[in-house]
């Protein structure tokens, strides 16, 4: 057996160094199907990724945050928030407006996640 098998609220793992090992696994993971086997301290609990892209006319679609709730049971105490920010790159002025617009919307986006992330503290 190499994927993850759910049941009761928990996931079993076939782990690389510890064989099967059972999780406890929150109601807001996504799955353990993108990590086939993996080591007993790298077993990692994700949420869906929040994202904010903005559209301008030089660089067209550009991701300016993805970030979401993770928490790696056997190494951290408490749900962290995950966060890639990019907004590297050279803008016309007019475009600097739509960027600023995204990235307060990536901010308002973050500190939902904060809080959900103290929320969920209690039931991790």
């Amino acid at each position: 057996m190499t994927g993850p098998r759910y049941f009761n609220g928990q996931v079993l793992l076939v782990t690389a160094d510890r064989g099967a090992v059972v999780v406890d696994e929150p109601a807001w993971c996504i799955g353990h199907s993108w990590q086939p086997n993996p080591h007993r301290d790298d077993i990692t609990h994700y949420a869906t990724r929040s994202k904010v892209d903005v559209t301008t006319e030089r660089a067209g679609l550009t991701a300016v945050l993805a970030a979401r709730i993770s928490w790696a049971p056997f190494t951290e105490l408490v749900p962290l928030v995950s966060v890639e920010l990019d907004v590297e790159g050279d803008y016309q002025a007019e475009e600097v407006g739509p960027l600023a617009a995204g990235l307060r919307a990536a901010a308002e986006r973050l500190e939902r996640l904060a809080s959900d992330a103290i929320r969920l503290r209690g039931s991790s």
